[in-house]
């Protein structure tokens, strides 16, 4: 028996399909390209990379959700919309500008997407929000055995709207395949966007002004768990930081968006910081050693070549909840610590020789593609193959 939410996202299917049916007669604009945003990283690496390149003829319109309002720029050769999924008026504005399109670049999954799917004037990107995964996702999501066949069915129509899926490394473009069941001739190897600022050679940095000089800076960032939205477990207690680590290290919290206004992160001021709301790639330069768990953070992080921490104190029930790649002790660059007490053995063996290169291996694995040009690469691909062709992949 289908139960409530599912019969609400599948009226809201429902209603997608309708306005895309209605609206399927308006036709693309030319040198229209759309970026559909949830996470701010991969856009404003493109966009920077198209505000640097004056002889692009693209036109470019950016759609962003709430979680990814800090992109909107002060440019006139930008427009930028603003829209709220669960508003009727804002979807149909949306896949409106989506039909108007010759190419849309999204980073997630977008409902509102699978009016593209037979759509051949429009060709759909997916450069995903993460250049790398330990959770599993898509079609692999260890929870769709509590979903019914319409919700898969769903699910890959949506998929089936992606006719690229821009890739760092073949390793991603293995889980994607899975998580997506799509193939081979889909893939774009041009390294992922987001990873480009870490090749820049004047970053942006974290103003470090408001925290106490001569201390260590531990940054925390666990990941996304639906299943515990307003709870999380600190790697470190304030009375922990100021006995067992001898007052050398303060802990700074980066929540994922959706959960930080809801926890509590026992901020103080003076041991304990909330850096919710700060950009991360800052707060990853500024730190000496990240602590995170199953978050995609630790495949672009490794390009600084720091010190990672992985605190896995639910390991089993994430598993088993939400799913993790196979083998997942096995293919992060560290030990998987279940207590607090093996964290701080993990702190205190960090400079080890073997843990340096098993995360100079991972690193070079992950990051195959992404050599620093990935946002170029991309827009010249858009630019020089998609504007002017009928979608190739999946017509």
């Amino acid at each position: 028996m289908m139960n409530i939410r599912s019969m609400i996202i599948t009226c809201y299917a429902v209603f997608v399909t309708l306005i895309g049916w209605m609206l399927s007669g308006v036709k693309p604009r030319e040198n229209q390209v759309t970026l559909l945003v949830s996470f701010q990283e991969n856009a404003a690496a493109l966009i920077d990379a198209y505000q640097k390149q004056a002889t692009m003829t693209m036109k470019l319109t950016v759609l962003y959700t709430k979680h990814a309002s800090a992109i909107e720029k002060n440019d006139s050769h930008l427009s930028f919309r603003y829209f709220h999924e669960k508003n009727p008026f804002h979807l149909i504005q949306c896949i409106y500008v989506l039909l108007k399109s010759k190419v849309v670049v999204t980073d997630n999954y977008f409902l509102m997407t699978s009016v593209l799917s037979n759509r051949p004037s429009t060709t759909c990107i997916q450069v995903w929000h993460a250049n790398g995964a330990l959770k599993k996702f898509g079609l692999e999501d260890a929870s769709n055995h509590n979903r019914s066949p319409r919700d898969i069915e769903r699910f890959k129509r949506v998929y089936a709207s992606f006719d690229y899926i821009v890739t760092g490394s073949d390793q991603m473009r293995n889980i994607f395949k899975k998580s997506f069941g799509v193939h081979d001739e889909r893939f774009l190897p041009t390294g992922v966007p987001l990873t480009d600022v870490y090749y820049d050679q004047n970053p942006s940095s974290f103003v470090k002004e408001d925290l106490p000089k001569g201390k260590k800076v531990l940054l925390y960032a666990p990941t996304y768990r639906d299943f515990a939205m307003d709870g999380f477990v600190l790697p470190f207690s304030k009375e922990q930081l100021q006995t067992q680590l001898s007052g050398d290290y303060i802990l700074l919290v980066k929540l994922h968006p959706a959960v930080k206004h809801l926890a509590n992160t026992e901020a103080d001021g003076q041991w304990i910081y909330d850096v919710s709301d700060q950009p991360l790639f800052p707060l990853l330069c500024a730190c000496d050693v990240l602590i995170t768990d199953y978050s995609s953070i630790v495949f672009e992080y490794a390009l600084l070549q720091k010190p990672v921490l992985f605190f896995t104190y639910d390991l089993e029930t994430y598993r088993n909840k939400r799913g993790l790649i196979d083998h997942y002790e096995d293919i992060i660059p560290g030990k998987a610590c279940l207590t607090q007490d093996i964290l701080l053995k993990e702190l205190f063996s960090l400079n080890e020789s073997t843990n340096r290169e098993r995360f100079r291996t991972f690193a070079k694995e992950w990051n195959q593609y992404s050599k620093g040009q990935s946002s170029e690469q991309l827009l010249s691909f858009i630019e020089q193959q998609l504007l002017h062709k009928k979608r190739p992949a999946s017509q």
